[in-house]
């Protein structure tokens, strides 16, 4: 016997609701970006996030204190037309430092940008 999606109410909605989360961090995604930020919020180094979303791409953006602008953006873009320009690193000033297919590449990248101070 096959096995078969029932759907009650309107197919129509259902079909749409499918494709405005296809447009979004996918609860992977999310899930990893939310357990990198944590580390870093429990460092000490970051302290607020914001979530954004339109058409044609999700950013999640990073802020060093809540009033000022962020100082890295994480996108995913939606409407590629390479498979390398899918998630891409923005700085404070919106300059590309990174662009990657793969956000555990991104994540990676941005883990390597932590500064130490040493003490001598």
């Amino acid at each position: 016997m096959k096995k078969t999606k029932i759907l009650s109410g309107n197919a129509y909605i259902y079909e749409a609701k499918l494709k405005e989360e296809e447009k979004f961090f996918s609860k992977k995604e999310l899930n990893k970006i939310l357990s990198f930020y944590g580390m870093r919020v429990a460092s000490g180094d970051w302290k607020d996030y914001a979530i954004d979303r339109d058409k044609d791409k999700s950013s999640f953006s990073i802020y060093r204190h809540a009033s000022e602008m962020p100082i890295y953006k994480i996108i995913k873009n939606h409407k590629i037309k390479n498979l390398d320009d899918k998630w891409k690193i923005l700085s404070m000033s919106g300059q590309e430092i990174k662009k990657n297919r793969s956000l555990e590449k991104i994540l990676k990248f941005l883990d390597s940008k932590r500064l130490i101070l040493l003490k001598k």
